[in-house]
């Protein structure tokens, strides 16, 4: 829906319905995944993004496109949290894992009067299914996976900031990520451990605006600090 007045606060979604809906749909294929005697681990990281500048191309009927060579941010602490958390199972040196990343995008560079703002920040929802190795202390891991999206914007001044999302929800199937991590753990408790994590993201996006899309590319790399809890072996 589009309305010619800017919201003055950000819209807030929470992801509980979509999410239940997902886990139910990829939790029993991670159980099925591995052997019985495999050791579960749950492990949950907040941090920050690099973001490489890229094209943003904003289409709307009727008007010629624009074209922004963009630098983004990602704000990791407002209004709503940059965070990540992931469900592993590991059998010797792999692992099976679901990965939940909430990224945020921000336009730090809107070419003003045309574009107001332009923002990802409820957030660009990485749903990865990964692989995972151990070796010599360090952990490697590659994933993939859909990428949900609720994106803000105000583009000759026309405001967005509810999109007809998937089951029902305001998170818009708007493309699909890579990633590719390294990590290491130190032991702090019995089953507790310090997660240091530096992962790199690829992710096409294709967003709604009012009257048309937005189109970009986000090249990123996140620095992840948490804590990693694992089962008896």
């Amino acid at each position: 829906m589009t309305s010619l007045h800017q919201p003055s606060v950000e819209t807030r979604h929470t992801p509980g319905g979509f999410l239940a809906r997902a886990a139910s749909l990829l939790l029993p294929a991670l159980i099925l995944a591995t052997p019985l005697a495999a050791q579960w681990r749950v492990e949950g990281w907040f941090g920050e993004a690099w973001n490489a500048r890229s094209t943003l191309t904003l289409s709307q009927e009727g008007e010629p496109d624009i074209t922004v060579d963009a630098d983004w941010s990602t704000r990791p602490w407002r209004p709503t949290w940059y965070y990540s958390f992931r469900i592993a199972k590991w059998s010797g040196n792999s692992a099976w894992a679901i990965e939940y990343m909430h990224h945020k995008l921000y336009l730090d560079n809107p070419p003003v009067p045309e574009v107001i703002r332009f923002r990802i920040t409820n957030g660009v929802n990485n749903i990865l299914a990964e692989r995972h190795w151990r070796t010599k202390g360090w952990e490697l891991g590659v994933g993939a996976g859909p990428a949900l999206a609720v994106p803000v914007s105000t583009v000759r001044g026309k405001s967005l900031a509810n999109a007809d999302g998937v089951f029902g929800s305001s998170y818009e199937l708007a493309g699909f990520t890579l990633m590719g991590t390294v990590a290491r753990r130190v032991k702090l408790l019995p089953y507790t451990y310090g997660s240091f994590a530096i992962k790199a993201t690829l992710t096409p996006l294709d967003v709604t605006i009012a009257d048309g899309r937005g189109k970009l590319t986000n090249y990123a790399v996140h620095f992840q600090y948490g804590l990693s809890l694992q089962g008896d072996p």
